[in-house]
């Protein structure tokens, strides 16, 4: 999932409107900002399929500390707490929260792969809407579209139905298959990705609620 996210960021940042929204934001993401350094590093691993593009070909080996629910989450209190520190304890909390939200909603679209805890004989969630690609793709426009709609202020609720469709439609391929074969061949090349498209998703929204906020 990656504009579904977003709209819960939108969310918090309509609920906790004294909040910078890059903090929101960023929590949100923080799994998988997280995830392509832990790729990089060989701490977590992934498995390409060279054969098709879609979402649902992509093995998710391990990935016990970005995405578990409870390591997961407890290794966010780290940034949670900085944030906290310089931008009061109601702005750490929602980075974390955000943070926990990322694992509620991959466990709709990923197969039964997310990690709970993270350690041990640990039990895994995912109820596969990967696999219906098409529908997948709608319902996850649907949802940003509709808390975009509800939440965002009027004068940013354009420009960011606009920079969500942009986004979802590059994305498109991977819940279409519109290719015979996977453009990432390795999962390094995947992680770059995903941080890159998560990284310039949150700048150009920052700027669009920065600049627009002030005047819900």
């Amino acid at each position: 999932m990656f504009i579904g996210h977003f709209a819960v960021a939108l969310l918090l940042i309509h609920l906790f409107p004294g909040i910078p929204p890059l903090i929101p934001l960023l929590g949100v993401s923080f799994p998988d900002l997280l995830w392509p350094i832990l790729i990089y590093a060989g701490i977590e691993k992934a498995k390409v399929n060279p054969d098709t593009p879609r979402q649902d070909a992509l093995v998710f080996l391990s990935y016990p500390y970005s995405h578990s629910l409870v390591t997961g989450t407890a290794i966010s209190v780290v940034p949670g707490a900085i944030i906290g520190f310089f931008f009061g304890v109601t702005a750490g909390l929602v980075f974390v929260a955000g943070s926990a939200s990322h694992w509620i909603l991959d466990s709709v679209v990923h197969d039964k792969d997310l990690p709970v805890v993270g350690f041990g004989r640990d039990t895994t969630a995912g109820a596969h809407l990967w696999r219906f690609g098409p529908a997948s793709f709608f319902i996850e426009l649907g949802f940003y579209v509709l808390i975009t709609i509800l939440f965002a202020p009027p004068a940013t609720v354009v420009p960011l139905l606009v920079l969500g469709l942009i986004f979802h439609l590059i994305n498109a391929n991977s819940f279409f298959g519109f290719s015979k074969r996977n453009p990432f061949k390795t999962p390094r090349a995947y992680a770059t990705v995903v941080l890159l498209g998560f990284m310039v998703f949150i700048f150009i929204s920052t700027m669009i609620i920065s600049s627009g906020w002030g005047n819900f």
